[in-house]
Protein backbone atom coordinates (compact mmCIF):
# COMPACT_ATOMS: atom_id res chain seq x y z
CA UNK A 1 0.00 0.00 0.00
CA UNK A 2 1.09 3.56 -0.63
CA UNK A 3 2.55 5.26 2.45
CA UNK A 4 1.07 8.39 3.99
CA UNK A 5 4.16 10.45 3.06
CA UNK A 6 3.97 9.30 -0.54
CA UNK A 7 0.28 10.24 -0.68
CA UNK A 8 1.02 13.63 0.77
CA UNK A 9 3.91 14.22 -1.66
CA UNK A 10 1.77 13.25 -4.65
CA UNK A 11 -1.05 15.41 -3.35
CA UNK A 12 1.25 18.42 -3.10
CA UNK A 13 2.68 17.79 -6.57
CA UNK A 14 -0.80 17.43 -7.99
CA UNK A 15 -1.92 20.68 -6.41
CA UNK A 16 1.18 22.43 -7.76
CA UNK A 17 0.53 21.10 -11.27
CA UNK A 18 -3.09 22.27 -11.02
CA UNK A 19 -1.96 25.73 -9.87
CA UNK A 20 0.54 26.03 -12.74
CA UNK A 21 -2.18 25.14 -15.22
CA UNK A 22 -4.44 27.96 -14.04
CA UNK A 23 -4.43 31.45 -15.69
CA UNK A 24 -1.83 33.85 -14.33
CA UNK A 25 -4.60 36.00 -12.84
CA UNK A 26 -5.93 33.26 -10.57
CA UNK A 27 -5.96 34.53 -7.01
CA UNK A 28 -5.09 38.07 -8.07
CA UNK A 29 -7.52 40.97 -7.83
CA UNK A 30 -8.92 41.75 -11.29
CA UNK A 31 -9.19 45.31 -12.53
CA UNK A 32 -11.80 45.73 -15.28
CA UNK A 33 -11.34 48.55 -17.78
CA UNK A 34 -14.54 49.27 -19.64
CA UNK A 35 -14.34 50.63 -23.18
CA UNK A 36 -17.31 52.15 -25.05
CA UNK A 37 -17.44 52.73 -28.82
CA UNK A 38 -19.99 52.57 -31.62
CA UNK A 39 -18.22 49.91 -33.70
CA UNK A 40 -20.11 46.68 -34.39
CA UNK A 41 -18.76 43.17 -33.79
CA UNK A 42 -17.16 42.89 -37.24
CA UNK A 43 -15.53 46.30 -37.08
CA UNK A 44 -14.20 45.92 -33.55
CA UNK A 45 -12.81 42.38 -34.06
CA UNK A 46 -9.14 43.44 -34.54
CA UNK A 47 -9.34 45.57 -31.40
CA UNK A 48 -10.83 42.72 -29.35
CA UNK A 49 -7.88 40.56 -30.34
CA UNK A 50 -5.57 43.30 -29.08
CA UNK A 51 -7.52 43.47 -25.82
CA UNK A 52 -6.91 39.77 -25.25
CA UNK A 53 -3.21 40.21 -26.04
CA UNK A 54 -2.93 43.10 -23.58
CA UNK A 55 -4.69 41.05 -20.89
CA UNK A 56 -2.18 38.23 -21.43
CA UNK A 57 0.71 40.66 -21.04
CA UNK A 58 -0.81 42.38 -17.99
CA UNK A 59 -2.12 39.79 -15.52
CA UNK A 60 -4.89 41.19 -13.37
CA UNK A 61 -6.37 43.45 -16.08
CA UNK A 62 -9.60 42.63 -17.87
CA UNK A 63 -10.95 44.76 -20.73
CA UNK A 64 -14.69 44.85 -21.29
CA UNK A 65 -16.00 46.25 -24.60
CA UNK A 66 -19.44 47.86 -24.71
CA UNK A 67 -20.99 48.77 -28.07
CA UNK A 68 -23.17 51.88 -27.94
CA UNK A 69 -25.33 53.05 -30.85
CA UNK A 70 -23.78 55.97 -32.72
CA UNK A 71 -27.09 57.87 -32.77
CA UNK A 72 -27.51 57.47 -29.00
CA UNK A 73 -23.86 57.49 -27.94
CA UNK A 74 -23.65 60.92 -26.34
CA UNK A 75 -26.97 60.58 -24.50
CA UNK A 76 -26.13 57.05 -23.35
CA UNK A 77 -22.75 57.89 -21.84
CA UNK A 78 -24.11 60.99 -20.11
CA UNK A 79 -26.99 59.00 -18.60
CA UNK A 80 -24.50 56.36 -17.42
CA UNK A 81 -22.45 59.07 -15.74
CA UNK A 82 -25.55 60.48 -14.04
CA UNK A 83 -26.19 57.00 -12.70
CA UNK A 84 -22.62 56.92 -11.40
CA UNK A 85 -21.68 54.01 -13.65
CA UNK A 86 -19.44 55.54 -16.31
CA UNK A 87 -17.13 53.49 -18.51
CA UNK A 88 -13.38 54.16 -18.32
CA UNK A 89 -12.58 54.81 -21.98
CA UNK A 90 -14.67 56.42 -24.73
CA UNK A 91 -14.26 56.58 -28.48
CA UNK A 92 -15.78 60.03 -29.05
CA UNK A 93 -16.84 62.04 -32.08
CA UNK A 94 -14.90 65.24 -31.44
CA UNK A 95 -17.98 67.50 -31.52
CA UNK A 96 -19.40 65.69 -28.48
CA UNK A 97 -16.35 66.63 -26.43
CA UNK A 98 -17.13 70.29 -25.59
CA UNK A 99 -20.29 69.38 -23.68
CA UNK A 100 -18.57 66.48 -21.93
CA UNK A 101 -15.71 68.77 -20.96
CA UNK A 102 -18.17 71.41 -19.79
CA UNK A 103 -19.75 68.91 -17.40
CA UNK A 104 -16.37 67.69 -16.14
CA UNK A 105 -16.77 64.28 -17.76
CA UNK A 106 -13.35 63.96 -19.43
CA UNK A 107 -9.97 63.48 -17.84
CA UNK A 108 -7.10 65.73 -18.93
CA UNK A 109 -4.48 63.50 -20.57
CA UNK A 110 -1.24 63.21 -18.61
CA UNK A 111 1.81 65.04 -20.04
CA UNK A 112 3.31 61.88 -21.56
CA UNK A 113 0.11 61.28 -23.58
CA UNK A 114 0.06 64.90 -24.75
CA UNK A 115 3.68 64.53 -25.94
CA UNK A 116 2.91 61.18 -27.57
CA UNK A 117 0.04 62.62 -29.63
CA UNK A 118 1.85 65.78 -30.73
CA UNK A 119 4.88 63.76 -31.80
CA UNK A 120 3.01 61.06 -33.70
CA UNK A 121 -0.15 62.57 -35.22
CA UNK A 122 -0.81 65.08 -37.98
CA UNK A 123 -1.65 68.62 -36.95
CA UNK A 124 -5.16 68.46 -38.42
CA UNK A 125 -6.15 65.37 -36.44
CA UNK A 126 -4.50 66.69 -33.29
CA UNK A 127 -6.58 69.84 -33.69
CA UNK A 128 -9.72 67.71 -33.93
CA UNK A 129 -9.04 66.40 -30.42
CA UNK A 130 -8.18 69.87 -29.11
CA UNK A 131 -10.72 72.18 -27.48
CA UNK A 132 -9.71 75.71 -26.52
CA UNK A 133 -6.04 74.93 -26.83
CA UNK A 134 -6.04 71.76 -24.71
CA UNK A 135 -5.66 68.24 -26.06
CA UNK A 136 -8.24 65.80 -24.65
CA UNK A 137 -7.33 62.41 -26.09
CA UNK A 138 -5.70 60.27 -28.75
CA UNK A 139 -7.12 60.69 -32.30
CA UNK A 140 -8.65 57.60 -33.91
CA UNK A 141 -10.87 57.43 -37.00
CA UNK A 142 -10.69 60.30 -39.46
CA UNK A 143 -13.22 61.10 -42.17
CA UNK A 144 -12.32 63.55 -44.90
CA UNK A 145 -14.33 64.74 -47.90
CA UNK A 146 -13.37 64.49 -51.56
CA UNK A 147 -15.12 64.39 -54.93
CA UNK A 148 -16.12 60.81 -55.74
CA UNK A 149 -17.01 60.22 -59.38
CA UNK A 150 -18.19 57.41 -61.67
CA UNK A 151 -15.41 56.73 -64.18
CA UNK A 152 -17.73 54.84 -66.51
CA UNK A 153 -20.26 57.66 -66.72
CA UNK A 154 -17.43 60.14 -67.26
CA UNK A 155 -16.00 58.06 -70.10
CA UNK A 156 -19.41 57.62 -71.72
CA UNK A 157 -19.82 61.42 -71.70
CA UNK A 158 -16.37 61.88 -73.26
CA UNK A 159 -14.56 63.12 -70.15
CA UNK A 160 -11.06 61.87 -69.39
CA UNK A 161 -10.46 63.68 -66.10
CA UNK A 162 -12.52 64.94 -63.16
CA UNK A 163 -13.47 68.63 -62.91
CA UNK A 164 -11.09 71.09 -61.29
CA UNK A 165 -13.31 74.19 -61.21
CA UNK A 166 -16.96 74.82 -60.38
CA UNK A 167 -17.73 75.70 -64.01
CA UNK A 168 -16.24 72.40 -65.17
CA UNK A 169 -18.24 70.53 -62.56
CA UNK A 170 -21.52 72.11 -63.68
CA UNK A 171 -20.76 71.44 -67.37
CA UNK A 172 -19.84 67.81 -66.77
CA UNK A 173 -22.80 67.22 -64.47
CA UNK A 174 -25.20 68.55 -67.11
CA UNK A 175 -23.68 66.28 -69.78
CA UNK A 176 -24.11 63.15 -67.65
CA UNK A 177 -27.64 63.84 -66.40
CA UNK A 178 -30.35 61.67 -67.95
CA UNK A 179 -34.13 62.00 -67.57
CA UNK A 180 -37.19 60.02 -68.53
CA UNK A 181 -40.05 61.36 -70.68
CA UNK A 182 -41.69 62.88 -67.66
CA UNK A 183 -38.56 64.87 -66.90
CA UNK A 184 -37.63 62.86 -63.83
CA UNK A 185 -33.90 62.40 -63.30
CA UNK A 186 -32.69 58.85 -63.78
CA UNK A 187 -28.97 59.62 -63.73
CA UNK A 188 -27.80 62.67 -61.79
CA UNK A 189 -24.59 64.21 -63.03
CA UNK A 190 -24.13 65.53 -59.51
CA UNK A 191 -25.88 64.29 -56.38
CA UNK A 192 -26.28 65.59 -52.85
CA UNK A 193 -28.01 64.00 -49.87
CA UNK A 194 -30.80 64.49 -47.35
CA UNK A 195 -28.73 63.85 -44.23
CA UNK A 196 -28.20 66.97 -42.13
CA UNK A 197 -24.57 66.12 -41.43
CA UNK A 198 -23.80 65.33 -45.08
CA UNK A 199 -25.37 68.56 -46.37
CA UNK A 200 -23.60 70.68 -43.77
CA UNK A 201 -20.28 68.85 -44.05
CA UNK A 202 -20.11 69.00 -47.84
CA UNK A 203 -20.91 72.72 -47.67
CA UNK A 204 -18.12 73.24 -45.12
CA UNK A 205 -15.74 71.23 -47.33
CA UNK A 206 -16.54 73.38 -50.36
CA UNK A 207 -16.14 76.52 -48.27
CA UNK A 208 -12.67 75.45 -47.10
CA UNK A 209 -11.73 74.51 -50.67
CA UNK A 210 -12.67 78.04 -51.73
CA UNK A 211 -10.39 79.52 -49.09
CA UNK A 212 -13.19 80.41 -46.67
CA UNK A 213 -14.26 79.15 -43.26
CA UNK A 214 -17.71 78.70 -41.67
CA UNK A 215 -16.80 80.54 -38.44
CA UNK A 216 -14.77 83.50 -37.32
CA UNK A 217 -11.53 82.80 -35.46
CA UNK A 218 -13.12 83.38 -32.05
CA UNK A 219 -15.98 80.99 -32.88
CA UNK A 220 -18.55 83.60 -31.86
CA UNK A 221 -19.86 84.43 -35.33
CA UNK A 222 -20.26 82.75 -38.71
CA UNK A 223 -18.96 83.67 -42.14
CA UNK A 224 -22.12 82.41 -43.82
CA UNK A 225 -23.01 85.86 -45.18
CA UNK A 226 -19.64 86.15 -46.92
CA UNK A 227 -19.60 86.40 -50.74
CA UNK A 228 -17.71 83.11 -51.04
CA UNK A 229 -20.30 81.22 -48.95
CA UNK A 230 -23.22 82.72 -50.89
CA UNK A 231 -21.53 81.90 -54.20
CA UNK A 232 -21.11 78.24 -53.23
CA UNK A 233 -24.77 77.85 -52.29
CA UNK A 234 -25.82 79.73 -55.43
CA UNK A 235 -23.89 77.19 -57.53
CA UNK A 236 -25.64 74.33 -55.78
CA UNK A 237 -29.05 75.94 -56.18
CA UNK A 238 -28.36 76.44 -59.89
CA UNK A 239 -27.85 72.68 -60.32
CA UNK A 240 -31.31 72.11 -58.85
CA UNK A 241 -32.89 74.95 -60.85
CA UNK A 242 -31.51 73.55 -64.11
CA UNK A 243 -32.67 70.03 -63.15
CA UNK A 244 -29.14 68.71 -63.29
CA UNK A 245 -29.74 67.18 -59.89
CA UNK A 246 -32.63 66.54 -57.50
CA UNK A 247 -33.34 64.60 -54.33
CA UNK A 248 -34.78 61.74 -56.39
CA UNK A 249 -31.17 60.59 -56.86
CA UNK A 250 -28.91 61.02 -53.84
CA UNK A 251 -25.28 60.40 -52.93
CA UNK A 252 -26.22 57.08 -51.33
CA UNK A 253 -27.37 55.88 -54.77
CA UNK A 254 -23.82 56.03 -56.16
CA UNK A 255 -23.42 52.25 -55.95
CA UNK A 256 -26.41 51.84 -58.26
CA UNK A 257 -24.54 53.51 -61.12
CA UNK A 258 -26.83 56.51 -61.46
CA UNK A 259 -24.66 59.21 -59.87
CA UNK A 260 -21.99 60.98 -61.89
CA UNK A 261 -20.25 62.62 -58.96
CA UNK A 262 -20.79 63.67 -55.38
CA UNK A 263 -18.87 64.91 -52.36
CA UNK A 264 -18.34 61.96 -50.06
CA UNK A 265 -16.27 60.85 -47.04
CA UNK A 266 -13.81 57.96 -47.11
CA UNK A 267 -15.85 55.82 -44.69
CA UNK A 268 -18.31 55.16 -47.53
CA UNK A 269 -15.77 52.83 -49.14
CA UNK A 270 -17.25 49.74 -47.46
CA UNK A 271 -20.74 50.63 -48.69
CA UNK A 272 -19.58 51.25 -52.26
CA UNK A 273 -17.60 48.02 -52.35
CA UNK A 274 -20.60 46.08 -51.11
CA UNK A 275 -22.71 47.57 -53.92
CA UNK A 276 -20.19 47.34 -56.77
CA UNK A 277 -18.21 44.25 -55.84
CA UNK A 278 -15.55 43.45 -58.43
CA UNK A 279 -16.56 46.56 -60.42
CA UNK A 280 -15.41 48.91 -57.66
CA UNK A 281 -11.95 49.82 -58.98
CA UNK A 282 -13.09 50.27 -62.58
CA UNK A 283 -16.06 52.42 -61.54
CA UNK A 284 -15.05 54.66 -58.64
CA UNK A 285 -12.68 57.60 -58.97
CA UNK A 286 -11.64 60.13 -56.32
CA UNK A 287 -10.37 63.67 -56.85
CA UNK A 288 -9.99 66.94 -54.92
CA UNK A 289 -13.16 68.98 -54.47
CA UNK A 290 -13.56 71.32 -57.48
CA UNK A 291 -13.07 74.94 -56.53
CA UNK A 292 -12.21 78.37 -57.84
CA UNK A 293 -10.12 78.91 -54.70
CA UNK A 294 -6.86 77.49 -53.34
CA UNK A 295 -8.31 74.03 -52.65
CA UNK A 296 -8.90 72.16 -49.43
CA UNK A 297 -11.55 70.23 -47.57
CA UNK A 298 -12.99 69.40 -44.16
CA UNK A 299 -12.24 66.45 -41.95
CA UNK A 300 -13.83 65.27 -38.75
CA UNK A 301 -12.39 62.88 -36.25
CA UNK A 302 -13.00 60.59 -33.32
CA UNK A 303 -10.64 60.25 -30.38
CA UNK A 304 -9.99 58.02 -27.41
CA UNK A 305 -10.73 59.77 -24.11
CA UNK A 306 -10.83 58.71 -20.47
CA UNK A 307 -13.66 59.47 -18.05
CA UNK A 308 -12.76 61.88 -15.28
CA UNK A 309 -14.57 59.67 -12.74
CA UNK A 310 -12.73 56.50 -13.75
CA UNK A 311 -11.05 54.68 -10.89
CA UNK A 312 -8.41 53.45 -13.33
CA UNK A 313 -7.35 56.58 -15.19
CA UNK A 314 -3.62 55.91 -15.41
CA UNK A 315 -4.19 52.28 -16.38
CA UNK A 316 -6.64 53.45 -19.04
CA UNK A 317 -4.16 55.92 -20.53
CA UNK A 318 -1.45 53.25 -20.47
CA UNK A 319 -3.76 50.91 -22.37
CA UNK A 320 -4.59 53.60 -24.92
CA UNK A 321 -0.95 54.40 -25.56
CA UNK A 322 -0.27 50.70 -26.15
CA UNK A 323 -3.25 50.40 -28.51
CA UNK A 324 -2.01 53.34 -30.58
CA UNK A 325 1.70 52.52 -30.75
CA UNK A 326 3.17 50.70 -33.78
CA UNK A 327 3.32 46.93 -33.58
CA UNK A 328 6.56 44.99 -34.19
CA UNK A 329 8.08 44.92 -37.70
CA UNK A 330 6.39 48.14 -38.75
CA UNK A 331 2.86 46.76 -38.45
CA UNK A 332 0.00 49.16 -37.82
CA UNK A 333 -1.13 49.90 -34.30
CA UNK A 334 -4.20 48.12 -32.96
CA UNK A 335 -6.33 51.20 -33.66
CA UNK A 336 -4.84 51.53 -37.15
CA UNK A 337 -5.57 47.89 -37.98
CA UNK A 338 -9.18 48.27 -36.88
CA UNK A 339 -9.66 51.45 -38.92
CA UNK A 340 -7.98 50.04 -42.03
CA UNK A 341 -10.24 47.01 -41.87
CA UNK A 342 -13.29 49.19 -42.45
CA UNK A 343 -11.78 51.64 -44.94
CA UNK A 344 -11.33 54.39 -42.39
CA UNK A 345 -8.25 56.58 -42.03
CA UNK A 346 -6.09 57.80 -39.19
CA UNK A 347 -3.89 60.75 -38.36
CA UNK A 348 -1.25 58.50 -36.81
CA UNK A 349 1.82 59.06 -39.02
CA UNK A 350 3.24 55.55 -38.56
CA UNK A 351 -0.13 53.99 -39.35
CA UNK A 352 -0.52 56.23 -42.39
CA UNK A 353 2.86 55.07 -43.71
CA UNK A 354 1.84 51.44 -43.20
CA UNK A 355 -1.53 52.10 -44.84
CA UNK A 356 0.15 53.63 -47.91
CA UNK A 357 2.15 50.44 -48.27
CA UNK A 358 -0.78 48.09 -47.73
CA UNK A 359 -3.79 49.98 -49.07
CA UNK A 360 -2.77 50.52 -52.67
CA UNK A 361 -6.14 51.16 -54.28
CA UNK A 362 -6.55 54.62 -55.84
CA UNK A 363 -9.67 55.33 -53.76
CA UNK A 364 -7.84 55.11 -50.44
CA UNK A 365 -4.65 56.71 -51.72
CA UNK A 366 -6.42 59.92 -52.79
CA UNK A 367 -8.07 60.27 -49.39
CA UNK A 368 -4.71 59.72 -47.68
CA UNK A 369 -3.16 62.44 -49.87
CA UNK A 370 -6.02 64.79 -48.97
CA UNK A 371 -5.49 64.11 -45.28
CA UNK A 372 -1.82 65.11 -45.62
CA UNK A 373 -2.53 68.22 -47.70
CA UNK A 374 -2.24 71.66 -46.04
CA UNK A 375 -5.82 72.56 -47.00
CA UNK A 376 -7.38 69.85 -44.79
CA UNK A 377 -9.17 71.59 -41.90
CA UNK A 378 -10.78 69.85 -38.94
CA UNK A 379 -14.44 70.46 -38.10
CA UNK A 380 -14.92 73.06 -35.39
CA UNK A 381 -15.60 71.53 -31.98
CA UNK A 382 -18.59 73.50 -30.75
CA UNK A 383 -21.36 73.04 -28.22
CA UNK A 384 -24.55 71.82 -29.93
CA UNK A 385 -22.72 71.16 -33.21
CA UNK A 386 -25.40 68.66 -34.27
CA UNK A 387 -28.06 71.35 -33.80
CA UNK A 388 -25.98 73.81 -35.82
CA UNK A 389 -25.72 71.30 -38.67
CA UNK A 390 -29.48 70.74 -38.54
CA UNK A 391 -30.21 74.47 -38.77
CA UNK A 392 -27.79 74.93 -41.65
CA UNK A 393 -29.29 71.97 -43.51
CA UNK A 394 -32.80 73.43 -43.16
CA UNK A 395 -31.86 76.79 -44.65
CA UNK A 396 -29.69 75.28 -47.38
CA UNK A 397 -32.58 73.08 -48.47
CA UNK A 398 -34.87 76.11 -48.68
CA UNK A 399 -32.39 77.68 -51.10
CA UNK A 400 -32.03 74.49 -53.13
CA UNK A 401 -35.82 74.25 -53.41
CA UNK A 402 -35.99 77.83 -54.66
CA UNK A 403 -38.01 79.02 -51.68
CA UNK A 404 -35.31 81.45 -50.56
CA UNK A 405 -32.41 83.11 -52.29
CA UNK A 406 -29.00 81.71 -51.28
CA UNK A 407 -28.12 85.03 -49.60
CA UNK A 408 -31.36 85.09 -47.59
CA UNK A 409 -31.04 81.42 -46.61
CA UNK A 410 -27.51 81.85 -45.32
CA UNK A 411 -28.47 85.07 -43.52
CA UNK A 412 -31.21 83.15 -41.71
CA UNK A 413 -28.76 80.40 -40.82
CA UNK A 414 -26.29 82.99 -39.60
CA UNK A 415 -28.87 84.50 -37.22
CA UNK A 416 -29.87 81.17 -35.71
CA UNK A 417 -26.35 79.77 -35.44
CA UNK A 418 -24.90 82.99 -34.02
CA UNK A 419 -27.45 82.76 -31.20
CA UNK A 420 -26.10 79.30 -30.35
CA UNK A 421 -22.49 80.44 -30.61
CA UNK A 422 -23.22 83.25 -28.16
CA UNK A 423 -24.01 80.60 -25.53
CA UNK A 424 -20.63 78.91 -25.88
CA UNK A 425 -18.82 78.87 -22.51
Amino acid sequence: MMGVRTKVRLGVLGALAWALSMPATAGLPVTTIRVAAHYNSRQIAPMLACFRQYEAQHPGIRIDYQQVSYQDFFQTVMIARAGQSPVDIYNLYSIWAPQMIGTGALDVPPPEIDRFVRANYTAATTNAATIKGRLWGIPTGVSIYQLVYNKKLFAAAGFTAPPRTLDEMATMAAAMTKKNRQGNILVAGYATDLSGADIAHSFYAELYAAGGAPYTADMRHTNLRSPVAVAILARQAELFRRAITSYSVQSVDFGGGNVGMTIMANWMKDTLQASLGSRFDETVGVAPIPSDGPGGTMLYSFFWGVDAASKHKQMSWDLLRWLNSPRPNGAMSCTGSMLAGMGDLTGNRADMAAMRAKIGDPFSQQFVRALNAPGAVSQANLWHADEIDRLLKFDIQLALAGRMTPAAALAAADRDITAILAEQP
